[in-house]
């Protein structure tokens, strides 16, 4: 019987975020008769180290800063585990560590395929680290020559990272996806969660997964609650994410100008996100910029709850025809869209519940896209590799 094949993942932290949570997914769902999975974080352990290893999963973390030192002996300490773990492929997750895994990897002999992971949609330059802009620039011409293939989440991640000088010959989009086992209808969750915050049963509720960043736009959600409330007092609003919470002094002045501030809830970060997803109506995404492909959206598609999301990255082909997409940074457009879905027929609202639930299932469950990977890995690995073009994955069809 063949061994396992090694690949080892590099990501630059595992703090909670969507990069992390997609790595987290794929090593629960990769194939251990084929692949033997090990992951690296560049940075100490945190909130998703714990996942990892409870997937069996061995890991190591180091201690880098983005200081060029510890930049330097980062490269050093990953060098050494390569040589080591002698992978027969690197997969990479997010800036630094593209760089600097790509970096590592090219010391060894034979070299094992290199390949990045892009999470990113646009990156604003006036709300991201220097640092980390300037390395996404860099990483433009250097795509040419360091990875052998870039696995991207989006459709617009591919267009705006190719506009910065990203190889696109060799972007292949795997959208992120959810587990349909985890996230799923569950009516006594639905009834717990609402008590447990002091929602009535019947109450109309709109919910949104994201944590406190301008990216998220917290500004054009609570704007968006104003003016439904207005008009209507019987909705709740439920936010949930790191900083969520209303000891966010930011937060505390939006809730504050609510008409309603008792039936908006921001209960901070959770680790009980398949019960969270099942008390909500309609789940949504007031993102003004920056979204790749939202792994929020599809968990919530996945627990039968429609969409309604800011056009905004690849939301539009995660909600597609289950629910409504508006501009971004426009509140009255998201409170309308609200309005129209928590207005509609129980018959019609109840079809798209089913639908939501099976669009994930067909397209973005998390058996579909480990496939993916898998066979991705194993044309790298083997002796004829196929390129992008040729490789029937290449573009996922959405139905």
């Amino acid at each position: 019987m063949k061994e396992p094949v090694p690949i080892l993942h590099v990501i630059t932290s595992l703090w909670l975020g969507g990069a992390e949570t997609m790595l987290c997914q794929l090593l629960e769902h990769t194939d251990r008769s084929k692949f033997a999975p090990s992951v690296i974080s560049m940075r100490p352990a945190a909130d998703l180290a714990a996942r990892v290893k409870a997937a069996g999963v061995p890991l190591r973390c180091l201690d880098m800063s983005p200081s060029p030192k510890h930049m330097v002996r980062g490269l050093r300490d990953l060098r050494k585990i390569m040589r080591e773990e002698r992978p027969a492929l690197v997969q990479t997750w997010m800036y630094h560590a593209d760089f600097l895994g790509s970096l590592a990897a090219r010391a060894l002999r034979p070299r094992p395929p290199v390949v990045w992971n892009i999470q990113h949609g646009v990156m604003n330059p006036n709300e991201t680290k220097r640092a980390s802009l300037w390395l996404m620039r860099a990483l433009g011409p250097l795509s040419r020559f360091l990875p052998d293939r870039i696995f991207v989440c989006s459709r617009a991640a591919i267009e705006t990272h190719a506009r910065q000088g990203y190889a696109r010959s060799k972007m292949i989009h795997i959208p992120n996806g959810a587990d349909c086992t985890r996230f799923k209808p569950d009516a006594t969750a639905r009834r717990e969660v609402r008590a447990e915050l002091g929602i009535p049963q019947d109450a109309p509720v709109v919910g949104m997964a994201g944590r406190y960043n301008p990216q998220k736009d917290y500004a054009n959600f609570f704007g968006a609650i104003k003016i439904y409330q207005s008009s209507d007092s019987r909705a709740h609003f439920v936010a949930c994410g790191t900083n969520v919470t209303p000891e966010n002094p930011e937060l505390a002045r939006l809730l504050a100008q609510c008409p309603d501030p008792s039936r908006v809830h921001l209960i901070g970060p959770r680790r009980d996100m398949p019960r969270v997803y099942p008390a909500f109506d309609v789940a949504t995404l007031s993102s003004a910029h920056g979204e790749g492909m939202p792994v929020t959206l599809c968990e919530a598609l996945a627990c039968g709850v429609p969409g309604v999301a800011t056009d905004v990255g690849d939301s539009a082909d995660v909600i597609g025809p289950t629910g409504r997409i508006v501009e971004p940074r426009d509140d009255s457009a998201l409170a309308g869209a609200w309005r129209v879905m928590l207005n509609l027929p129980w018959m019609e609202r109840a079809e798209l519940q089913r639908m939501a639930r099976h669009r994930v299932q067909k397209n973005f469950s998390l058996p579909v896209i480990a496939s993916l990977y898998e066979t991705l890995y194993e044309n790298l690995i083997g002796p004829c590799a196929m390129t992008p073009a040729e490789h029937p994955a290449a573009e996922p069809v959405l139905v």
